[in-house]
């Protein structure tokens, strides 16, 4: 999976746990997702719960009951390579990384939560596929301390996002996304967090976020808004995520390459630029100098440029011009 210098977006659909345990859901969810325009589907694995969290945390017997077994999760990778979508796996403990490196998914991603644990760090380190490392609401030094332990960095891609559900405009701070990729020399991609209630916003919002250079784009899905599920606040529905890929293709095409080169459109508008002509009748032999010449717009342009003018002052009229004749190459000779 080729993710760094990338020009076009790549979308991520991320399903986190809005499935909340139901494995039919969830297989119904990644459905929604064929021919959408998503790149990858993004799955939160967790296998052993003990060693993410103490059973005492308020949220372990939600969580316990949202666990999907190994096979599960097999059956759901060979869906999704069915239908054409990229795997991303999200770990949080060292049974998953494992048995993401049997099924030889696409990449991996690591949540911010968890960018301190050196042990899952170092698990890390020896994966070949790309890495994403989510560094909502974290600091510099601790977003330097897993990149040091998870080198070499050519696989890094660190995730922006304020998971806040949802997250206020006004506190997304964009332009961290550049800061970011200019002090940690890593590509930065954005993750989505604000209401799935506002359409306007979110387009908005990702087509700053590519004007800011980031490329990789992660949005939340759910099947059904009007059914209260986990996470939904900043979700939306598979058509929606289409109908978003759509505006932000359009904001690519405004964009352009990277590179300096005259449109279709450029050229002909600069056939309005003035032209070289006689500033009054030349017969044959004047010898041109400033005084002869004006600068005017034309329909019949000339093929002298205005860098080639130092070049021009000094020739011969070789036949007769007219005031405001355009004047060519051919119509002047040396001396």
């Amino acid at each position: 999976m080729n993710l760094f210098n990338c020009t076009s977006p790549f979308w991520i659909a991320e399903t986190a746990c809005n499935h909340e345990g139901d494995f039919s859901y969830m297989l119904q969810l990644v459905a929604s997702l064929k021919k959408r325009g998503a790149s990858a589907v993004k799955f939160h694995i967790m296998l052993d719960l003990d060693a993410y969290m103490v059973s005492s945390h308020p949220l372990y017997a939600a969580i316990e009951k949202w666990v999907f077994t190994e096979e599960q999760w097999h059956e759901l990778f060979q869906f999704s390579r069915q239908i054409g979508l990229k795997i991303i796996g999200l770990v949080d403990e060292p049974r998953s990384i494992e048995f993401l490196k049997k099924e030889n998914i696409d990449a991996y991603a690591i949540h911010a939560t968890c960018i301190n644990d050196l042990l899952m760090l170092k698990q890390l380190s020896t994966i070949q596929q790309p890495l994403f490392i989510g560094i909502g609401g974290a600091i510099p030094s601790e977003i330097q301390y897993a990149i040091e332990h998870l080198s070499p960095k050519e696989n890094l891609i660190l995730m922006y996002g304020i998971q806040s559900y949802p997250t206020p405009l006004s506190s997304i701070h964009l332009r961290k996304i550049p800061m970011y990729e200019k002090k940690l020399g890593l590509p930065v991609g954005y993750a989505d967090h604000t209401s799935s209630k506002d359409t306007m916003d979110r387009v908005l919002t990702y087509a700053t976020v590519y004007g800011l250079g980031a490329r990789i784009f992660e949005q939340h899905i759910t099947l059904d808004l009007s059914q209260k599920r986990i996470d939904d606040e900043s979700a939306v529905e598979a058509k929606e995520l289409q109908h978003l890929i759509t505006s932000i293709n359009k904001t690519v095409a405004m964009c352009g390459p990277e590179q300096l080169f005259l449109t279709k459109e450029e050229k002909n508008y600069a056939r309005i630029r003035k032209t070289i002509v006689a500033a009054k009748e030349l017969t044959p032999g004047t010898i041109i100098n400033e005084d002869a010449l004006s600068f005017k717009r034309t329909h019949t342009p000339g093929d002298i440029e205005l860098k080639d003018l130092a070049n021009l002052i000094g020739k011969k009229v070789l036949h007769k011009l007219k005031k405001d004749d355009s004047i060519h190459w051919k119509d002047v000779g040396d001396v």
